[in-house]
């Protein structure tokens, strides 16, 4: 596979906002997102809580950005994503030092309903929003930028939170990532955000940016829809698999260490995926049309987890499909979004599409752990098959009424 990273890199206008603001995505998701499945079998096995009294508390975090993600893209269409960013990622990061205190579920869960409002505002929906806002049709390079470092996220997250937890406690772990948002994370944003107002004009025309979005009007349109679908059924399907990667091989009596190595794999996978898109971009195939492979990756991946048993081969394949086709689909929500339904108000309507994708995110680690209690994880594995093959085929109805 000949492919220059180099030259890509070098068609991003103004790259230096764009590589500061993937830094900041990368350690932002890897603080607040992943830290959960990556402690997930720790604070089992340390608080006493449930499998599913804990993934509810993250379900709730996820629906709670849910419900505020629209409210959220209608404020960063009006000029507020600096603010926005900013602050919730200060808000995320004081949650995660308060929730490194808990005793109790009730704490644990209130911590984790702050976290949720958090990242309503800082991961990469309002970030991808505000990009676009600043940068119109020329954001789709930054955009996959931004994703090539992130994808890095669940790399970090997973063996440095655990290494933590190991050495010390996993309530020095919380501390250890809140700590370097505050410090770290919070001043890059203020910069990168700084730099990007004063290097580029916005190149939506000013009469389109100041119409009232609509919500009634995309909930009619057949398109809008499909997508929503779509993208849902892949963050359902996600969510359930990454939440429980690793109660689900120890469950499989893997060699000690190997879960650590599969799912910190899942980050390089991602960015894989991403470059695989990027040199079929180069082969001028439609991103559209390339987007098929983020449901076909996982459906294959999924096929190989089900068969893998504990086999460190099969279980290889099945990180590489995964999450490839999940690097994939951080930009396929993006782009395509934009590129069907138009980069006008493009925040707004990002903001309720992503109702679905982090709704769908949100109601995964829950059932996954209800589907687990039924009937064990080769059936909550056998159910996301059937909610992939669903997903693929909303995506390509709505491609169908785009005319590709």
């Amino acid at each position: 596979m000949k492919f220059q990273l180099n030259n890509y890199i070098s068609a991003v206008e103004h790259p230096l906002p764009i590589y500061i603001l993937a830094v900041t995505q990368t350690i932002v998701w890897a603080g607040l997102y992943y830290i959960f499945p990556a402690l997930l079998a720790k604070w089992e096995l340390n608080l006493g809580f449930s499998k599913t009294e804990l993934t509810s508390a993250f379900t709730t975090a996820i629906l709670i950005s849910s419900v505020l993600a629209p409210i959220v893209g209608r404020h960063i269409d009006k000029g507020h994503g600096q603010i926005i960013l900013i602050g919730s990622t200060i808000l995320g990061a004081s949650a995660l030092f308060f929730l490194s205190f808990i005793s109790s579920f009730l704490m644990f869960y209130l911590s984790w309903c702050v976290i949720g409002v958090a990242l309503s505002g800082c991961l990469y929906e309002p970030c991808f929003a505000y990009v676009t806002k600043q940068r119109g049709e020329k954001s789709v390079n930054a955009i996959i930028l931004i994703t090539l470092f992130a994808g890095f996220a669940g790399t970090i997250s997973y063996p440095v939170a655990n290494i933590i937890s190991d050495l010390s406690s996993w309530q020095i772990s919380l501390r250890f990532f809140s700590i370097i948002i505050l410090i770290f994370v919070i001043p890059l944003l203020f910069l990168a955000t700084n730099i990007e107002k004063k290097s580029l004009i916005n190149s939506i025309p000013k009469s389109i940016k100041q119409i009232d979005y609509k919500i009634k009007n995309d909930l009619l349109n057949l398109k809008f829809v499909f997508l929503f679908i779509a993208f849902a059924t892949l963050a359902i399907a996600h969510g359930s698999v990454v939440t429980h990667i690793i109660p689900l091989l120890l469950e499989r009596q893997i060699k000690p260490g190997n879960e650590l190595l599969i799912s910190s794999l899942m980050g390089p996978m991602q960015v894989l995926g991403r470059i695989i898109m990027i040199v079929l971009q180069k082969k001028n195939l439609s991103i559209n049309i390339i987007s098929n492979l983020t449901f076909i990756l996982k459906i294959v991946g999924i096929i190989c987890l089900l068969i893998a048993d504990n086999n460190l081969y099969m279980l290889l394949l099945f990180v590489m499909f995964q999450g490839s086709g999940a690097g994939m689909t951080s930009i396929s929500r993006a782009v395509v979004t934009a590129n069907i339904m138009g980069y006008d108000r493009f925040a707004s309507i990002s903001g309720v599409m992503a109702v679905g994708f982090i709704g769908g995110a949100a109601l995964a680690p829950i059932l996954g752990a209800q589907l687990w209690e039924f009937g064990g994880y080769d059936l909550m594995l056998k159910i996301v098959l059937i909610i992939l093959i669903l997903g693929l085929t909303n995506y390509l109805a709505a491609l169908k009424l785009n005319k590709i």
